[in-house]
């Protein structure tokens, strides 16, 4: 999944989102190449965040709007086709799970 703002933009997006735990995890969970393509650890990390916001309703709240701003898909339709207890084990996932989020973004088409 490519991002839909340039890259540091985007990066100010998830920076935004008023959790300290989230703005700790950025520079290990936000992953995404000079190109823009983001990692799929990275886009199920930020679906965590905006499914939950580590029980804060503000930071879920910012977390989706920042899903919103910066990815393809909204966080509704991604949220719609995605097993949020996956997403919580894909998000630190060792291995190339790639084809797994196309096949998520393959059931929004």
């Amino acid at each position: 999944m490519y991002l839909t703002r340039p890259l540091e933009e985007a990066r100010r997006h998830v920076l935004s989102i008023p959790h300290k735990s989230c703005a700790k995890a950025v520079h290990r969970h936000w992953n995404v190449s000079p190109d823009g393509k983001v990692r799929a650890q990275s886009v199920y990390w930020l679906y965590c965040w905006a499914k939950t916001g580590m029980n804060s309703e503000e930071a879920r709240q910012a977390s989706v709007r920042v899903f919103d701003a910066i990815l393809p898909v909204t966080f509704a339709r991604f949220d719609a086709v995605t097993n949020h207890e996956y997403a919580r084990l894909a998000r630190y996932a060792s291995a190339d799970i790639e084809h797994e989020l196309e096949e998520t973004l393959a059931r929004l088409r």
